[in-house]
């Protein structure tokens, strides 16, 4: 089995088009692509990716951390291996940069604040909740996230078959975020590399996060 590319490049690419000033979205609109209204279903256009039925567990589906302003914060998820593997595939990786924290809800962060972050990761579907709401991130220096997918259900459209119809879904692939409640799902200007199978994006504040098309 081909090993995905390490973690560090789709994270050294997004961060890297954060701070450049010719980025395809303006940092102050990190949502601006495209909107679904109403909640996570198909009829809603927003079909949220879904593990494979042979995709192994996660390691774990929730994890927390504390990040702090002055020091870079890195937290990865990986499968659990399987025969062969001494460390099973990448899943998700989420970086916040030093200087990348900058507020949370009505109180502008000092240096050397921390702040006490939750992944909650749903055990189907390439989802992903971030907490506490509220948090937001420099637009200098974002935070990113990378997701593989390389262990997703590829009949996409579900119509039991595997063709080029799924291959050209999975070339729309991106990462869509709300925030939580009746809220509508927005594009994000996430990148994707396809024949490494990943996609990410750059995270201006907490939200939930979904690979969809």
């Amino acid at each position: 089995m081909r090993m995905p590319r390490p973690y560090w490049l789709p994270i050294a690419v997004v961060l890297a088009l954060a701070g450049c000033k010719d980025a395809t979205a303006p940092l102050d609109q990190p949502f601006a692509l495209a909107e679904v209204a109403g909640p996570l279903t198909l009829s809603d256009g927003l079909h949220i990716l879904q593990q494979a039925p042979t995709a192994p567990a996660l390691e774990t589906y929730d994890v927390s951390f504390w990040a702090r302003r002055d020091r870079a914060s890195t937290v990865r998820v990986n499968y659990q291996p399987v025969d062969g593997e001494s460390v099973g595939l990448p899943f998700l990786r989420f970086d916040i940069p030093r200087g990348g924290l900058a507020s949370v809800p009505g109180v502008r962060l000092g240096w050397r604040d921390s702040v006490l972050i939750t992944l909650t990761i749903d055990p189907a579907n390439f989802a992903v909740e971030f907490a506490p709401s509220g948090v937001a991130f420099s637009r200098r220096h974002p935070a990113a996230l990378a997701i593989w997918y390389g262990n997703a259900n590829p009949d996409l459209n579900g119509d039991g078959i595997v063709d080029a119809v799924d291959e050209t879904l999975a070339a729309q692939l991106a990462i869509w975020g709300r925030q939580t409640g009746p809220t509508p799902w927005l594009r994000t200007s996430s990148q994707t590399e396809a024949g490494q199978q990943w996609v990410w994006t750059a995270l201006y504040h907490f939200s939930q996060y979904a690979v969809s098309w």
